[in-house]
């Protein structure tokens, strides 16, 4: 006879469920040579940076709108502005607005273009020239312009006509302006305004008055 624990089988065991797993925590990776990239992306990031800003920095200062003579009162038709990187040098010249007030002039010539140094403006009481209008009995020079440094030649008249022996009257004259005048007959005049030595002025007024054959000779450029 077949038992009843035959018949319908002995129960099987439960499965036995498997201890969970415990996780492992990765540790922490470090590596001294990724702090050392960093660093070095961080200082080359700020190296480009500081030197584009300190070239790409300009200053506003003045310079001669055309060739300015010893003399010149200057005023802001006489200057324009100018942008220009100038680095350890920016105090050496007249930035924009900074002007000096009615009675700035200028000791040298300051061709046109040219920046404006604070080293050739000077008080009007310092300035020992004063300017003279000459006739010239020649052709002016071609090399002779505006800024230029001249001697004056002077000949002085002789009985029965012409001129005697020129001699030099004023040693270095600046040349302020200079005026044609084609309404002469006979052809254009040429007229120059001198900047002449204080102590040198009477003796070229002198030579105008007599009637005097000036010319004007170009200083030798050393």
């Amino acid at each position: 006879m077949v038992s009843m624990s035959q018949q319908f089988g002995t129960p099987s065991a439960a499965p036995t469920r498997a201890a969970p797993t415990r996780a492992v925590r990765r540790r922490f990776w470090f590596d001294p040579r990724f702090v050392i990239g960093i660093v070095l992306v961080v200082v080359s990031v700020f190296g480009v940076w500081f030197v584009v800003s300190t070239n790409d920095k300009t200053i506003a200062v003045y310079s001669a709108a055309s060739t300015l003579t010893p003399g010149t009162v200057l005023s802001d038709d006489d200057l324009v502005v100018t942008h220009v990187r100038l680095g350890a040098v920016e105090g050496n010249y007249v930035l924009s607005g900074a002007l000096p007030g009615a009675g700035a002039l200028l000791t040298r010539t300051i061709p046109k273009g040219e920046l404006l140094p604070r080293s050739a403006i000077t008080d009007a009481s310092s300035v020992g020239v004063s300017p003279v209008v000459v006739h010239l009995a020649g052709v002016l020079p071609a090399s002779v312009d505006t800024g230029s440094v001249v001697d004056t030649w002077a000949a002085e008249p002789v009985e029965g006509g012409g001129f005697g022996q020129p001699v030099v009257i004023v040693d270095g004259a600046t040349v302020n302006r200079v005026i044609e005048d084609d309404a002469m007959v006979g052809g254009a005049q040429v007229s120059v305004e001198l900047l002449v030595p204080k102590g040198d002025v009477a003796t070229v007024l002198a030579a105008v008055a007599n009637g005097h054959a000036l010319s004007l000779v170009p200083r030798a450029v050393s």
